[in-house]
């Protein structure tokens, strides 16, 4: 059996077709065919091999992965961190002549990572029942497990770590003690339900509730629910990340725990080897949604461990890196509480040292990278502002190192995902940033030469790049990888010439999407009923003339600046459940608005941006002020409650994952809220007592009698207790609203099973006809009687 999985693991799957020139149908995008869309998934490594003639990357396939007892994992260790897609741990040559995947087409494999000399690849696969460490190697073409070791990884990030040595890796393992069943059934499970029948693949396990004044009967299905145990949310949540760290030997399979049954994050071999560094999740801060960090050392020849700082404020626990010569150890103060200013550790002997200057906060808004090491490790480089700022270790001076007129840095290249050394082929004198146009959100890849500050433009497109683990490149070839979306594209893989800006596609994942012809996205522009001028994203039907205005949905997300949406697939990415190309080839348009939120000022602050950006629409001739939704999914669908309470203007509305009690006061005292209002993304700016009025306005339960737009809602039964949207409906049911809830079994926070988001789709577009008022055509696309005004 081992034999037969090496042989599954390793085997070569396809040659890359060429695409085929074709014309795109004029159809509507269908259905199954935004269900079979693939991605790569946004926190798994991205990785060129050495020689850069090999890209090793996850891709998220079509199907799911059953969830169980676990809310967490699979019942063979699968972590659901990135959503229960099946992922493919892939290898793509460069030059697009083959393609290999390290899994079989029933197991989930992810996180493939080379070697340092680039002979093997250490990735992890639920092949044979249990989730393991495997080892590819390219000399034979066959991939092996390391007997008796079950990985225990759960963010995409939580790869493995290879040694320079290119024997040892570095891996978060099931601690030896636990079963997989026994370490699942310490997580919080999912929310207790009667038992789901059994169900053909084909048919959606939905429990459709119906107010009265929908004139339709409640379906069958009881609403009756035993009461949760009490619990501890904060233990709950650290004792998620809870694992043993382990070194293993590759070859000869030894394996080596270093670290037992703590919440260990982040974790790296010092540049020599000889040591490892690793966060473990600590703690959080007080009422809020911080958490805290401990940064350890762990020698290898003494098998001594060392606390190098600890309460440290990071996001994910990875915005650490190794000096490149395993001096010192930087991070950025991160996180809801952060500062943004770097801080160092002598690992030899300590404190953490804060380099005071007078840069901006780093990282602030460009996502959770580490501070990145010039290559003779005397500066670092950060971010700030959408400018490249470099700050002198030893002083701690800092100093504006570029800027692009009209662009801001988004991140600095490194070799790989694996190296937080600033990439560079002339010893540190250019490097290479990518840059995002503010104008247009197209992506650029710009040189940086470090003396003067200069900038050149080096390769443009209108799309965006992922950053996050996604983005390396290789100082032999100059080549750098990245993954590339557009509204035209899922999201690919491309390497660019850092010299000549050549560009070349690596992957091609979704060859069904060249068939039809999707939506078009362009900038609209108006000013917030407070005068600020604010942008959003609108996706149109393909070839849309502005002859006359069409049927309207709004997706509201507060907070968001949805103009960054506009080269994002479909507005909301892949998701099929998100996926806005469904509405927009059907004759919809899609707004997609900047929604910024002032403190305790959330349901005022969205109406005056959505309303406006609206009438915007309208007035632009774009849309029909007579046929107007909107929609919203998690925070966003406390934001369309909130909105419905203050305006009568949208004739439908659609709410996903609402899982916010509509009564703040409620939520706040849930017991696992309380930071998420005060300073986390709900920003009451204080508790309910020092800052009622702001709960009291901010709660739409208490306006739910101004509530004339019927609801459509959708909703996981493991997603979360149920409590707040259960709420909801009962609410407005008592209110005698037209309300309609539709309950999806074995579904967490994204309806993701095939069958159910085909459920919920074909009900949101009747749906939507209905209450606009709008014929449906064979194909199904809409149109609006002739009888109509």
């Amino acid at each position: 059996m081992e034999r037969l999985l090496a042989l599954w693991m390793g085997g070569l799957l396809a040659l890359a077709p060429c695409a085929l020139a074709q014309t795109p149908a004029s159809d509507p995008l269908p259905l199954d065919v935004a269900l079979s869309l693939r991605g790569h998934n946004g926190r798994s490594p991205v990785n060129l091999s050495p020689d850069g003639e090999w890209v090793a990357h996850t891709v998220e396939s079509a199907d799911t992965v059953p969830r169980g007892a676990s809310s967490a994992y699979s019942a063979t260790g699968f972590p659901f961190a990135e959503g229960n897609a099946r992922m493919e741990a892939t290898l793509s040559r460069v030059d697009g002549d083959e393609v290999i995947r390290l899994g079989g087409p029933d197991s989930s494999s992810w996180a493939p990572v080379f070697s340092p000399d680039g002979e093997r690849v250490g990735f992890y696969s639920d092949a044979g029942g249990e989730a393991g460490l495997w080892i590819w190697t390219r000399e034979t073409r066959e991939a092996r497990r390391i007997e008796g070791v079950v990985v225990r990884p759960f963010f995409g990030f939580e790869g493995v770590r290879w040694a320079p040595d290119s024997r040892r890796l570095l891996v978060k393992l099931l601690p030896e003690d636990l079963t997989l069943e026994e370490a699942n059934a310490l997580l919080p499970a999912p929310q207790a339900e009667p038992p789901a029948p059994e169900l053909d693949p084909n048919e959606a396990s939905v429990v459709v509730r119906r107010s009265t004044a929908f004139e339709s009967e409640r379906s069958s299905g009881s609403d009756d629910r035993d009461a949760p145990p009490a619990s501890d949310p904060l233990a709950e949540r650290i004792a998620g990340f809870t694992a043993d760290l382990a070194v293993v030997d590759t070859t000869t399979g030894r394996v080596e725990r270093i670290v037992e049954r703590e919440a260990v994050r982040m974790y790296a071999f010092s540049p020599n080897g000889t040591s490892i560094a690793y966060t473990v999740l600590s703690s959080y801060a007080p009422n809020t949604q911080q958490p805290l960090y401990e940064l350890r050392r762990h020698d290898l020849s003494t098998e001594s461990d060392h606390s190098l700082a600890e309460d440290l404020r990071l996001s994910y626990g990875i915005e650490w890196s190794w000096s490149p010569d395993g001096r010192f150890i930087a991070y950025t103060d991160s996180g809801q509480l952060g500062d943004g200013s770097f801080a160092v550790v002598d690992v030899r002997d300590g404190p953490a040292r804060t380099l005071e200057n007078e840069a901006p906060p780093f990282a602030a808004g460009e996502g959770e990278v580490p501070p990145i090491w010039s290559g003779d490790a005397q500066r670092l480089y950060g971010v700030a502002e959408g400018a490249l700022w470099a700050v002198d270790v030893a002083s701690g001076a800092a100093r504006e190192a570029a800027a692009i007129d009209d662009w801001r840095i988004r991140v600095l290249l490194t070799p790989s995902w694996n190296s937080a050394t600033a990439f560079s082929r002339d010893g540190g004198e250019t490097l290479w940033v990518t840059a995002r146009e503010e104008e247009s959100g197209r992506f650029g890849l710009f040189s940086v030469r470090v003396a003067s500050g200069e900038t050149r433009a080096v390769y443009e497109e209108e799309a965006s790049w992922s950053h996050l683990f996604s983005l390396a490149a290789n100082e032999i070839t100059g080549d750098a990888v990245y993954v590339s979306r557009s509204q035209q594209q899922v999201g690919e893989l491309w390497v660019v010439d850092t010299a000549t800006g050549e560009p070349r596609q690596v992957s091609r994942i979704n060859h069904a999407l060249d068939r039809y012809a999707l939506g078009e996205a362009r900038i609209l522009e108006w000013r917030s009923a407070n005068g600020e001028p604010l942008r959003g994203a609108l996706l149109l039907p393909p070839g849309y003339e502005r002859d006359t205005g069409l049927p309207l949905v709004v997706w509201v997300y507060a907070g968001a600046n949805g103009s960054d949406a506009i080269h994002r697939f479909g507005l909301w990415g892949a998701m099929p459940t998100f996926n806005m190309h469904l509405l927009a080839t059907r004759g919809f348009a899609v707004l997609f608005p900047d929604v910024p939120v002032r403190t305790g000022r959330l349901t005022d602050d969205l109406v005056a941006s959505v309303l406006p950006a609206v009438n915007a629409a309208i007035e632009q001739g774009y849309a029909d002020r007579e046929r107007l939704a909107l929609m919203g999914q998690s925070f966003g669908s406390f934001n369309v409650l909130a909105l419905l309470t203050r305006t009568d203007r949208f004739d439908a509305a659609v709410i996903t994952a609402a899982v916010l009690h509509p009564d703040l006061f409620a939520d706040y005292l849930s017991g696992s809220s309380t930071g998420y209002w005060e300073q986390g993304q709900g920003n009451m700016g204080g508790t309910i007592w020092e800052q009622p009025e702001r709960y009291r306005d901010n709660s739409p339960l208490f306006d739910f009698p101004e509530i004339t737009t019927p609801l459509l809602i959708g909703q996981g039964d493991q997603d979360g207790d149920l409590v707040p949207v259960d709420a909801i409906f009962n609410a407005l049911e008592r209110l005698d609203k037209k309300v309609e809830y539709r309950l999806y079994r074995g579904e967490s926070h994204v309806i993701s099973r095939r069958a159910n988001v085909l459920d919920f789709w074909n009900r949101r577009l009747e749906f939507l006809a209905e209450h606009l008022d709008l014929e449906v055509e064979e194909n199904g696309r809409v149109t609006v009687p002739q009888d109509s005004p």
